[in-house]
């Protein structure tokens, strides 16, 4: 048996509830924690004060807690040490150049991914993500893209550990319809999402694999829902010969 590494068990434990903070939309009392995590309330204090003794969150004045403005210089160093983003730099905004459409670059966290970098539409209207903005794995095209590409063993572990909330009225909740949409993307390489992460945007998403066949990161191409051509290979056909480049570029 491995001998487990001291302390390992309660850096986990204030990881995770650093993430369940971060991702939660309205900034958490403690009440809210308590009830929304695993934790005793010795516990949970406990790894409170650790985390805001390393700046890491903050507590507001209403007692609600938020990330703490470390958190901002570490994602920054991160993404500036982001081989795949400096990789995909160029491949993706000439994927933006040749729709017009608004690109999306985000790797895996956690149970969802990250946006790392994003090339805006030119466009008057353009999308409201930014940087940084943690997207469900169920509800986004870069979300379906990335599940797509796993293994059917790791695919099961990722679906069973996926709750699949509504996002909005058009987010698939159903665990059979989000199968048979993986394998749809399997099968052309592709995913359309169809406003299931915010309504009246669609997006066309796909996975770049490392040299072993392994997924990396998920590119989307986001287009408002007024804008969408009906020739939606524009979209797809540069879509898969960007992530076509970006994989031999990992190989």
């Amino acid at each position: 048996m491995s001998k487990q590494v001291q302390g390992t068990q309660s850096f986990a434990r204030s990881i995770s509830l650093l993430q369940h903070i971060c991702d939660r939309q309205i900034p958490p009392t403690l009440q809210d924690l308590l009830a929304e995590c695993d934790f005793t309330r010795p516990t949970l204090y406990r790894l409170l004060q650790g985390l805001e003794a390393e700046e890491l969150i903050v507590q507001t004045y209403e007692k609600t807690y938020k990330p703490g403005l470390r958190l901002i210089h570490l994602a920054r160093t991160a993404l500036v040490k982001s081989d795949i983003r400096d990789t995909a730099r160029e491949p993706i905004t000439r994927l933006r150049d040749s729709t017009g459409e608004t690109v999306h670059l985000a790797v895996p966290s956690g149970e969802g991914l990250v946006y790392i970098d994003k090339i805006e539409s030119l466009q008057t209207v353009r999308m409201s993500s930014t940087i940084g903005t943690f997207v469900p794995l169920h509800s986004s095209g870069v979300g379906k893209a990335y599940l797509s590409a796993l293994t059917d063993e790791d695919l099961l572990k990722h679906l069973g550990a996926v709750e699949m909330k509504p996002i909005t009225r058009f987010t698939t909740t159903d665990p059979d319809q989000l199968r048979a949409q993986i394998e749809r993307c399997r099968s052309q390489g592709f995913i359309f999402d169809d406003q299931e992460n915010e309504e009246g945007i669609v997006c066309f998403g796909a996975a770049i694999l490392d040299d072993q066949a392994q997924p990396v990161a998920a590119i989307s191409i986001s287009v408002p829902l007024f804008r969408l051509a009906k020739d939606k290979s524009q979209y797809s056909t540069p879509l898969l010969e960007c992530v076509r480049e970006l994989r031999m570029q990992q190989c």
